[in-house]
């Protein structure tokens, strides 16, 4: 009978990884550039699936990422501070930018609820049972308050 091995001394599957620890000082430089998730895969000659994998699987990575990503923001943000005093600035392609960079903090969003915060309450109306002309006047009331608006 064949002696079982422990876990550790088992053969890993798959190709190894392509990260190295000098990785969390280079994404701090390239978030420092105010550089894309997408720029710093780019820069390591892997794709986005890959430096989420890291985040997860290196603790050290996700720190020195998640600092790279507010040094990141912080140097588009300083780009948009400087362009106030220029007359060159285009304000809506730096906010578009950052709006879609920086989704949490920068994107235009309207939520809305029902009352106490819940789900909004639709009422339906089953108009079967109304007559023609019932339908007609109620098709002239809701095309005259759709013009008012």
């Amino acid at each position: 009978m064949t002696k079982k091995k422990a876990p550790e001394d088992l053969l890993k599957v798959g190709r190894p990884s392509l990260y190295k620890p000098e990785h969390c000082d280079m994404v701090l430089d390239l978030g420092k550039q105010g550089k894309s998730m997408t720029q710093m895969a780019a820069h390591f000659d892997v794709d986005k699936e890959t430096v989420k994998t890291w985040t997860r699987d290196y603790p050290e990575f996700l720190a020195a990422f998640t600092r790279a990503m507010t040094f990141s923001q912080a140097w588009w943000e300083d780009q948009g501070q400087a362009g106030l005093a220029s007359r060159d600035f285009n304000a809506p392609l730096w906010h578009k930018n950052v709006a879609s960079r920086f989704r949490e903090d920068y994107t235009d969003r309207k939520e809305v609820t029902g009352a106490g915060g819940g789900p909004v309450a639709v009422a339906s109306v089953d108009l079967r049972g109304l007559s023609d002309a019932e339908l007609a006047t109620m098709q002239t009331l809701l095309g005259k308050a759709t013009d008012a608006k």
